[in-house]
């Protein structure tokens, strides 16, 4: 081959890839996901591999945003199918990004129908305030469009919102809107869904009749159209309705069919809802074992997909099954979570399930304080559920509802008639006319005498709550007494009427918390009223007592050793009975300088006051006291604080004994910086030093003891 041919095909090589560069290339992601990526990913969910599903999506996505060019309507029809599995967060993911894919292009009607399946997204995984915020967004653009269908689907997912809110009144109305459009353009599985979820807010106020009669007007609605998924779900609800008012057979019966029509379809989710309610249906028939067994498989497959409202149903029906089964700390375990997750939820139906199922569990625990604290909160949520509920609404829609459904079966019953009256043309007219005109009278006499008959029952209902409120405060008013007498026996001692040790178990922390609070704030607690005062006073010589005159003479000794405490001591300071002999006062807001004055006074009252034993004269007796701040250092931590003041005034008590009786020994205050001359009870207790005060001659009269153990 010469030069020339060479430097010839050269030139034409060089041209050819300045042509392939300058030609632009199309990115390959939207084939690849039409292609062998969507089918790998249909795989990958349809053998329940969410994990590596989720991952391929999300890869594909990212592709697609580097790569600047995102494949919309493919990417919308990929999110309804991480939908049906229940991958509803990946859905998110996949949606947004087909919405900035449209709001870019500026297709409006495409951007609606990514907003309605981000709203049911968000719904599915109780993000219950996104949602609403979609469906807005959605239905400001159906507004422009004027697109009447998508304003009918978007009605039907609000009003599904705001049944899963609980709010009835607000999602009667979107729904009737959704069933009144989709009945006029003959849309038979939209409008089976529309029934169904009136149905369901028909059930949620315990109108099984209603409920019912909607459920089974769903169910003709749909069987034409062979939608197994739509099926399956009104059967189970069905069942679900025939546990409240039929045998638990039936309402088994009804789901397991639900559930066959359901496991031909792609829909975990609703698969997953079914075998809940079956799981419930055979706790009910008394088949505890594999009903709990469904219900845990149904809160796995929710916790795993981030469904709350899946997993509360579940948590609401594994407690009932618990209570079943007198597991009673198990389904206090599941109420409690459960109402926590109701309470975030908002949802007032679901606190007062979950707090009903405690309420019984503490009754069958016996603790009846708790079960009491419960059925006030019951009560007041009742009362914010009645107020919330605008029943003459409701009412109303409910009116306006059955005229729409009715008007359907009507119809039907008119095309069967005009078959039937096809050779009788001339009459047709006149036979129509009559028959609209009386049954124009006869839905106007029916919709009256609801209406009446509504108002009858609403006044009824009523008096029976206003009844069983009166019932229920009479029955909570006496546990209240059954209550206050139960705590006052237990915590006062027999004899003296005094409070026991109990008592002052209760009282002493938050005491000694105010105490230290207040000293922390004071810049000179000294000479401030928020001061703890601990005095530990015993009857001297009082087994002579019992030896010469009796334990009859001992107890009436104790008794009036009570009265007089009560003299000298103040109605807010605690009197305590500490066992024997011996009684302790806690003098509460007072200064540690009246200790010496408050010591000397019980010493003087009780030597002066001669003591009744029902002989022919009364007795004389006298007391020792050991006294200290309470804590006597006020560095001590709270744990320490009673520990060691009561070392201290026992320890003291015992000097006063060792000193002679009928006398006070204590310490006033500890010091912070060491003396030179510490007495025994700062090295006993490893004070720096302190002030002790006596009614002795003065401290180096005291005799102190080695040790407590040496008492006299």
């Amino acid at each position: 081959m010469g030069p020339r041919r060479c430097s010839t095909l050269l030139v034409l090589g060089c041209a050819l890839l300045i042509i392939v560069q300058l030609l632009p290339i199309k990115p390959a992601i939207a084939g690849s996901i039409v292609g062998n990526d969507f089918a790998t990913i249909e795989r990958l969910l349809s053998v329940k591999q969410y994990a590596d599903a989720d991952s391929k999506a999300l890869l594909l996505v990212e592709q697609a945003y580097q790569q600047n060019h995102v494949p919309a309507d493919e990417f919308l029809s990929l999110g309804r199918v991480f939908q049906s599995a229940s991958r509803f967060e990946t859905s998110k993911v996949i949606f947004s990004a087909a919405l900035e894919r449209y709001t870019t292009e500026g297709e409006l009607g495409n951007m609606a129908e990514a907003l309605l399946h981000l709203a049911s997204s968000e719904r599915h995984l109780s993000n219950y305030t996104t949602a609403l915020t979609y469906v807005h967004r959605a239905m400001s653009i159906a507004q422009i469009e004027r697109n009447e269908l998508l304003k009918a689907k978007l009605n039907l997912e609000l009003g599904t919102i705001k049944q899963q809110q609980g709010e009835i009144e607000i999602a009667l109305e979107p729904l009737k809107q959704a069933l009144d459009f989709f009945r006029e353009n003959n849309m038979p599985s939209e409008m089976s869904l529309s029934l169904l979820h009136i149905g369901d807010l028909y059930s949620l106020l315990n109108q099984t009749s209603l409920a019912h009669t909607y459920y089974r007007d769903a169910l003709e609605s749909v069987e034409a159209s062979n939608d197994g998924r739509l099926l399956g779900i009104i059967k189970t609800r069905l069942g679900a309705l025939l546990l409240k008012t039929s045998t638990p057979t039936q309402a088994i019966n009804s789901i397991e069919s639900g559930l066959k029509h359901l496991e031909t379809t792609k829909d975990v989710g609703a698969i997953a809802e079914a075998k809940m309610l079956l799981g419930r249906a055979f706790v009910e028939d008394g088949d505890t074992k594999n009903g709990r067994e469904l219900l845990q498989e149904a809160m796995a497959f929710a916790q795993s997909t981030g469904q709350l409202k899946l997993m509360q149903d579940g948590r609401l029906a594994l407690a009932r099954a618990y209570m079943k089964e007198q597991s009673f700390e198990l389904a206090l375990s599941e109420a409690r979570a459960g109402t926590i997750e109701a309470r975030k939820n908002r949802d007032l139906r679901g606190q007062i399930s979950f707090l009903s199922i405690q309420l019984n569990a503490f009754v069958s625990l016996g603790e009846f304080k708790k079960a009491l604290d419960i059925q006030s909160v019951i009560q007041q949520l009742r009362e914010v559920l009645l107020d919330s509920e605008n029943k003459s609404a409701i009412e109303g829609l409910q009116a306006e509802i059955e005229v729409i459904r009715q008007s359907h079966t009507l119809e039907k019953l008119e095309e069967s008639k005009q078959l039937a009256l096809a050779q009788a043309e001339q009459e047709k007219l006149q036979t129509t006319l009559v028959w609209s005109i009386s049954l124009a009278v006869l839905l106007f006499t029916f919709l009256i005498w609801s209406r009446y008959k509504q108002r009858q029952q609403t006044i009824i209902l009523r008096r029976e709550v206003r009844q069983q409120t009166l019932t229920l405060q009479e029955k909570n008013e006496e546990l209240r007494t059954a209550y206050k007498t139960l705590e006052e026996v237990s915590l006062r001692d027999p004899l003296t009427g005094l409070y026991n040790r109990h008592y002052l178990e209760s009282q002493l922390p938050g005491e000694i918390r105010r105490s230290q609070f207040s000293a922390n704030q004071s810049t000179d607690p000294a000479n401030t009223k928020q001061d703890l005062l601990c005095l530990l006073i015993d009857i001297d010589h009082f087994k002579r007592i019992n030896d010469d005159y009796g334990h009859i003479a001992g107890d009436k000794v104790l008794s009036s050793f009570a009265q007089v405490l009560k003299h000298v001591f103040r109605l807010t300071d605690l009197i305590i009975r500490w066992g024997g002999e011996e009684f302790l006062v806690v003098c509460r807001q007072s200064n540690r300088e009246e200790l010496p004055e408050l010591a000397e006074r019980c010493r003087e009252m009780v030597a002066s006051t001669p003591f009744d034993i029902g002989t022919d004269s009364p007795i004389n007796i006298t007391c020792s006291i050991g006294f200290s701040l309470l804590p006597p250092d006020r560095k001590d931590n709270f744990e320490l604080a009673w520990e060691r003041t009561f070392a201290v005034i026992d320890y003291a008590l015992y000097a006063t004994k060792l000193s002679g009786r009928n006398g006070w020994v204590g310490v006033v205050e500890t010091l912070d910086t060491k003396t030179h001359s510490q007495t025994p009870i700062d090295k006993k207790f490893n004070f720096a030093g302190s002030r002790i005060a006596t009614s002795f001659n003065n401290v180096a009269s005291i005799r102190w003891p080695d040790t407590l153990d040496h008492k006299q």
